[in-house]
């Protein structure tokens, strides 16, 4: 946890630094919000502004991250992940430019929160549940046997379960109709672990 700890106080550095939106998604954040897990990466999605890369760039060169400015400008333009290593622990970086509705819509929504007394940008609970069911995405050929084999469907069960009461259902659901994964949003708050 010292390691997290100092990787998120230079994110918060390089963050104060300059003024591109920012979100924490993935499984620090489902750490965030009460599922102990284990995660090797710290996922972000950035706001998609070319003019603040080149200072963001030598931002995390500054602070120990290792990048390539070819691969990062590469992932970007094929809208891609990006992946960063940190030179002084074992974590990385794994970053995704904003270039769909949902990601400008989690962007937007961006809640600042406290982790380790700083304040980072998260994703609300219901945007990471959102990102959970993306990587899920369809599992009728799943039979219910198997589903906890999987870490990211553990992952949403063990989220929205500790979380009830503070999921807003309505809008959970209207999100992920639009992204057409209702069928496998039911089956997942319908099955008994």
């Amino acid at each position: 946890m010292v390691e997290l700890e100092k990787i998120l106080s230079r994110l918060v550095k390089i963050f104060n630094s300059i003024n591109i939106k920012y979100v924490i998604v993935g499984g620090i954040a489902i750490i965030h919000y009460g599922h102990l897990r284990t995660t090797q990466d710290i996922d972000l999605i950035l706001e998609d502004n070319k003019k603040y890369f080149p200072k963001l760039l030598g931002l995390f060169k500054k602070n120990n991250f290792d990048v390539n400015d070819a691969d990062f400008y590469r992932a970007y333009q094929e809208k891609t992940h990006i992946t960063i290593f940190d030179n002084k622990s074992y974590y990385r970086l794994d970053i995704k430019i904003a270039s769909k509705n949902i990601d400008y819509d989690v962007l937007n929504n961006a809640i600042k929160e406290q982790i380790f007394n700083f304040n980072l940008n998260f994703a609300p609970l219901e945007y990471v549940l959102i990102g959970k069911l993306l990587y899920i995405g369809n599992i009728d050929d799943i039979p219910d046997s198997e589903l906890l084999e999987y870490q990211d469907i553990l992952d949403f069960l063990v989220l929205y379960h500790a979380n009830r009461n503070r999921i807003n259902d309505d809008f959970l659901m209207k999100k992920v109709v639009e992204i057409n994964l209702g069928p496998t949003l039911k089956r997942l708050i319908s099955f008994k672990f």
